[in-house]
């Protein structure tokens, strides 16, 4: 892949692949998403307030993203919250949902989309409580820009049209799904360590013991809380989300 610059029409290369590569233009993927949720100022679906408040997106705190190596958006439906009951310490509370898509046109990482619920995000862009965190990725095969067309770009526009009651059902039935051996169910997904920082931290913030598949889920993206890096947060909150799954 070799671009032109602008001055002394110099050619320079970004990428060197081979003819099974099949690239991902992100000016295709940026357009696309335009057309489906808007640009992210207006509309339903918009780049994440602070603390579920409203802000004017600048470019200090935006969550769309882009270099000459790959590209990343943020969008969050703040408006349409879904309702929880029972959803922290016996508290009513609700949850926003959000999507993560990125892309590198140079061979730097796959094509990617993250679908999940979240409390909020705070002021260095942090998300915060997310769950039933599920993705799609797409490897750049030389059927990529075809598989983007026909796989991902479906489940994207469902998502944003979905209506919340089936994630209302998953949540409902996670709670009813009570778990017999919570130390070998914890332990085989997280090791006996982990278990007993899950088992801690839940006590700590629900006053009561892991009970159900919901409380799994809580105490998981409880301890995402208190990790320091985004990526070990995402993986954590991503074992979250299969194991609310086991409720769908």
């Amino acid at each position: 892949m070799v671009t032109e610059r602008d001055a002394g029409n110099v050619s320079e290369l970004r990428a060197a692949t081979g003819p099974q590569y099949g690239r991902i233009w992100n000016a295709d993927l940026v357009e696309s998403l335009v057309d489906r949720f808007g640009d992210g100022v207006t509309g339903d679906w918009k780049v994440p307030g602070e603390f579920g408040q409203r802000v004017q997106v600048t470019k200090e705190n935006t969550t769309i993203y882009a270099s000459d190596r790959d590209m990343f958006v943020f969008l969050a439906d703040e408006d349409h919250r879904i309702d929880v009951p029972d959803r922290r310490n016996g508290e009513p509370g609700s949850l926003a949902r959000g999507f993560f898509v990125w892309n590198s046109e140079v061979g730097k990482t796959s094509l990617g989309c993250a679908f999940f619920l979240f409390d909020y995000v705070c002021c260095n862009r942090i998300v915060w409580g997310a769950r039933e965190f599920n993705e799609i990725r797409v490897r750049h095969t030389s059927g990529a820009p075809d598989r983007w067309l026909e796989e991902v770009q479906p489940v994207l526009i469902e998502y944003a049209k979905a209506s919340a009651r089936p994630i209302v059902e998953i949540i409902e039935n996670a709670k009813q799904k009570r778990l017999d051996d919570i130390d070998k169910f914890l332990g085989e997904r997280f090791g006996k360590r982990m278990t007993l920082d899950l088992k801690e931290i839940h006590m700590s913030e629900e006053h009561r013991p892991i009970e159900t598949l919901w409380d799994a889920t809580t105490a998981v993206t409880a301890r995402a809380r208190v990790l320091p890096f985004q990526d070990q947060r995402v993986e954590l909150e991503r074992e979250a989300g299969k194991i609310l799954q086991l409720a769908a």
